[in-house]
């Protein structure tokens, strides 16, 4: 009743009609200004004030403790069988015309009655901001490749992590409290807003939208035969032709061919289609005026909306569909893609939008680098490498088992919406376990996080599982979300991202003296271990150098040895039997 009222109050004040502007953000006043962290605050609270349809709410806080507030907006006379387009901005703050157009969306929406009526069919949740720590870092030189806005955000949280690179590991506050609204309110379609750099051509505006195998195929199907066709031909229409977000094969150089990439749940774009959800990556390009690059995004979102309210039955249908196939048995039991690769030998001729360009010898390097002339369009006709291809895939367990004193890792399962069983009492079973073996770190972290790479051998053995583990049935809605996090290959896996890496930690030694004539006893009684000690100092100098090495060698095919160093604690129960044993209640 107050937002009738003030609404009415405001509406007879100003003389306003129902398609008029009821607000007016900053960057209508200057279209090379974007908004603060205090402006975005206080136009949520605006919009949530003006319009009955708009409901203000908050996910949390970032690890410096701003708030970060989204706004929901629906037809609250209609409530049934609506589709949820989540949008996001500010992930990166630099990349700021996300909240910008976002607004001005939020308003078409509002006050357009051609909009407003697909309210009753779509409903939408909008992040204005998402990195706030990165937002109320604002300067002029957070961006160097940027043509304005005249102030932006930093690129990453207070703690330095990038929240587009933390969807799986989720180690920002922001990210855990994301993960936590994502899995309540659980949207149909995703769209996160970007920025992007690389070489100069004639498209405001590329996209990203993954529909190799990783998504549920129908809804692959539904995404390149409806959405797609009807987003590119509006957006041409309306004078901002896009094109998919690709690299080109060569750095920078256009004639070099295209490529895209299969993207890793770590991104936007990758983490969704886990659920089966698409998630639409804009990029506006880093070199067009910001009232452009805000404008094609703007258009980008109307059209997305015009999409799902169309064709609202069939997508709600599609998707049904692909929720109950993740669920299955049969889903289960197949194959599971755990990484994909683009093929290199599969490509087609595409015509590209570019400009021309010259090749220039730097004065500094030497190298080459290329000088864009955005007055001078061409059209490339391209060989582009699109097929994105199963590099490995695996057999699924019936459920995976994560002992309780690995309790972070069990937290973080649960963000993700991950049902979880614990264990009452400690249980013999029947389980897989994977050894590791030629293990090597980076010399420097990445996203603060050291991956260990590794060869893995799985075994067959018989253990403890003990009292308060986690119990995690494969065959549920998160089935592909769960396998990415704890297959040891995934890329993305806990264990990839270390947050097992004391397991490759060796704690106890053996004195060299203490060593000595254990070495002798062990090579009298096994010629074949004394064999491939001398062919390990024969072709490793370095081995043969160190006395030290060549005893903790010995030490480590010992029964001194740790049984359990480079041993995945995360076992797999693939009999029913054994499942049983730990779930007995069932």
């Amino acid at each position: 009743m107050k937002k009738s009222l003030f609404l009415l109050l405001i509406l007879l004040t100003t003389g306003l009609n129902a398609q008029e502007k009821p607000f007016t953000i900053p960057y209508e006043l200057d279209s090379n200004k974007t908004m603060t962290y205090e402006e975005i605050v206080t136009m949520c609270h605006t919009v949530d004030s003006l319009f009955m349809e708009v409901r203000l709410k908050s996910f949390g806080t970032t690890s410096r403790g701003y708030d970060l507030p989204y706004l929901i907006v629906e037809d609250p006379m209609k409530r049934d069988k609506k589709l949820t387009l989540w949008i996001q901005a500010g992930i990166h703050p630099g990349e700021s015309e996300g909240a910008d157009a976002g607004f001005l969306f939020l308003r078409d929406v509002l006050t357009k009655p051609e909009f407003r009526v697909m309210l009753q069919k779509v409903r939408i949740i909008f992040i204005p901001v998402f990195n706030a720590d990165g937002w109320n870092r604002m300067s002029p030189y957070n961006r160097i490749n940027q043509n304005g806005p005249e102030e932006m955000g930093w690129r990453c949280t207070a703690q330095n992590l990038n929240l587009n690179r933390d969807f799986m590991k989720a180690d920002a506050p922001a990210m855990q409290n994301w993960l936590k609204l994502f899995n309540e309110i659980n949207p149909d379609f995703v769209v996160d807003c970007h920025t992007t750099d690389g070489a100069d051509y004639q498209y405001a505006l590329t996209y990203g939208l993954d529909t190799h195998e990783a998504l549920n195929q129908d809804v692959a199907k539904w995404l390149n035969e409806k959405y797609v066709p009807l987003v590119e031909a509006n957006m041409s229409q309306a004078g901002y032709p896009i094109y998919p977000y690709v690299a080109f094969r060569e750095w920078h150089n256009p004639k070099s061919g295209l490529r895209t990439y299969a993207s890793r749940p770590m991104l936007s774009h990758g983490y969704t289609i886990l659920s089966d959800r698409p998630c639409l990556l804009i990029e506006t390009h880093m070199l067009k005026p910001y009232n452009i690059r805000v404008e094609s995004t703007r258009q980008m979102l109307l059209n997305t909306l015009i999409v799902l309210n169309t064709y609202n039955t069939e997508y709600h249908d599609v998707l049904q569909k692909a929720d109950a196939d993740r669920k299955s048995k049969e889903f289960a039991k197949s194959k599971f893609p755990i990484h994909f690769k683009t093929s290199m030998q599969d490509s087609s001729l595409t015509n590209f939008l570019g400009f021309d360009y010259d090749t220039l010898t730097s004065e500094i390097t030497g190298g080459k680098y290329f000088v864009y002339h955005n007055d001078q369009p061409e059209t490339f006709n391209l060989w582009i490498f699109n097929k994105i291809v199963i590099d490995r895939e695996v057999d699924l367990p019936i459920a995976y088992v994560i002992p309780p004193e690995w309790s972070e890792v069990i937290y973080r399962l649960k963000l993700h919406g991950i049902s979880i069983i614990t264990v009452q009492e400690d249980t013999e079973v029947e389980a897989t376990q994977t050894k590791f073996s030629n293990i090597e770190f980076p010399n420097r972290p990445y996203e603060g996080r050291f991956s260990p790479s590794f060869d893995a051998e799985e075994y067959e053995t018989t253990i403890i599982v003990h009292k308060g583990s986690a119990l995690v049935r494969v065959n549920q809605d998160k089935i592909k979300v769960i396998a990415w996090l704890l297959e040891p290959y995934s890329e993305d896996s806990f264990l990839k991202w270390g947050f097992f890496n004391t397991i490759f930690e060796q704690k106890e030694y053996g004195e060299l003296y203490v060593m000595e004539p254990i070495a002798v006893e062990m090579f009298e009684k096994d010629p074949a271990l004394e064999a491939e000690f001398e062919e390990l100092k024969a072709s490793n100098p370095q081995f043969a150098a160190s006395q030290w090495a060549q005893m903790n060698w010995v030490y480590n095919h010992s029964l001194w040895a740790d049984p359990q160093k480079d041993v995945y604690p995360v076992i797999k129960i693939t009999k029913e039997s054994e499942f049983q044993k730990l779930n007995p209640s069932r």
